[in-house]
């Protein structure tokens, strides 16, 4: 079955790419996205070694001159020629109509030149760096990768952000003022202090959004309940359900960091026709109640224990999920930011009657993973996951403004607040 399932990926990957480029129908999507089977791992992270680094927020200070730096590899023999170009949008990740010399330093047009092939992997693959240039605006940001200067031959897009500090941004979490969810929700408060900005209606001019876990389907645009125009403060702290968010559970996670031994909640490793292939412990619906794990927030990094250069050196490796439970009304999907939280065809499990399990198999380049099963009907949602108010969640708070006679959003302010943080 193994063998099967690996055929078929490769002939799909191949067959994929051997379609003519005039053929493919690639409409932008202005979310983060690969829009060829073979474009995988990708990453847009702040500049950095530390371990912490490789899951941070695509988000900058436009004064730090620490670069972001976007990462991809590409299941291919050969190194392609690429390109770069980004999209200035406002706070709903619609264009702005701010031109591309108001905002980037240079043409807006920028070739990838740093690649690499793998090297000792089974699965050939080429690794891409790029460091992002230096913007002149803040603003939410939308990276394009493009093939041979042909801006609609996408490869991939990839949201972030930059921002300046105008305005101070001052956040906490609490237990939701809804009685049915104070158990199970964490509400956002927040405080804008926006003096240095001139703003001639504060209440429109002004944008608040949220965001939990830095996922796309997790955001929320917060409505002002207090405005003191005379101190220039903004508050946000509605007693409804609107600025709630459900708490989740501590990620699920396993470890692939080496594929000679079985890594954490990752029941067997072996080979097949030379290939790695995974085999993780059976997952089951959380029914025991809190799960007090130390996640990522739903994130992953790449990493191979065994080798010199992670980058190059990673397997990618047939992973196996299976998940204990009654058949859902509606599917179940793996999500994580190492998919994009999107649920498709790609992460939609299949259901074996002989077992009474989902099952799904997908390539995933070795290192840490957190994920988590999703599906559409609330009841098997819950209770597959469950929500509580004591999980760790990453909450981010971006502050937009929109000057009169402006052509765009600008971001001009940041924070962040990671509740009932252990690390």
């Amino acid at each position: 079955m193994y063998k099967l399932f690996s055929t078929l990926l490769i002939t799909q990957i191949l067959l994929f790419s051997a379609i003519p480029l005039s053929a493919q129908q690639k409409d932008i999507i202005y979310d983060n996205h690969a829009y060829e089977a073979s474009i995988r791992s990708i990453q847009l992270l702040p500049q950095g070694n530390g371990i912490s680094d490789r899951f941070a927020p695509s988000v900058k200070n436009i004064q730090d001159r620490t670069n972001l730096m976007l990462e991809f590899d590409d299941l291919a023999q050969d190194a392609d020629y690429y390109f770069v170009r980004f999209i200035h949008c406002n706070a709903d990740w619609t264009p702005s109509d701010f031109r591309p010399g108001m905002f980037v330093q240079g043409f807006n047009e920028f070739e990838i030149v740093d690649f690499e092939f793998s090297s000792e992997s089974k699965v050939n693959y080429v690794h891409y760096t790029f460091p992002l240039p230096t913007f002149k605006k803040t603003g939410n940001y939308l990276a394009v990768v493009y093939r041979d200067r042909k801006k609609e031959d996408l490869v991939l897009t990839r949201r972030f952000m930059i921002y300046e500090n105008k305005a101070l941004v001052g956040a906490r979490v609490l237990r939701s003022s809804s009685v049915s969810n104070r158990m199970t929700h964490q509400r956002i408060e927040a405080t804008v202090n926006y003096g240095a900005v001139r703003a001639t209606d504060p209440r429109r001019d002004i944008k608040v959004m949220v965001r939990q876990n830095q996922r796309a389907d997790k955001e929320k645009s917060l409505q002002p309940t207090f405005l003191d125009e005379n101190q220039g403060v903004l508050k946000y702290q509605n007693l409804g359900d609107e600025n709630d968010f459900a708490g989740g559970n501590e990620f699920r996670f396993f470890d692939l960091s080496t594929i000679n031994a079985s890594g954490r909640n990752v029941g067997n490793v072996y080979f097949e026709d030379n290939r790695p292939i995974a085999k993780l412990m059976t997952d089951k619906r959380r029914r025991e109640g809190y799960f007090q794990n130390l996640d990522l927030n739903g994130q992953f990094y790449i990493r191979d224990s065994e080798g010199r250069n992670t980058a190059i050196t990673a397997e990618y490796v047939q992973t196996r999920f299976t998940l204990q439970m009654p058949k859902s009304r509606t599917g179940i999907y793996i999500i994580g930011a190492f998919n994009g939280w999107r649920k498709n065809e790609a992460s939609r499990m299949t259901y074996d009657e002989e077992s009474s399990s989902y099952t799904h198999q997908l390539l995933l380049k070795q290192g840490w993973y957190n994920y988590m099963y999703w599906s559409a009907d609330p009841l098997d949602e819950q209770e597959i996951e469950r929500n509580f108010f004591e999980t760790e969640n990453l909450y981010e708070v971006f502050v937009y403004f929109r000057a009169m006679g402006s052509r765009g959003d600008e971001l001009i302010g940041y924070g962040r607040v990671n509740y009932n943080n252990r690390r």
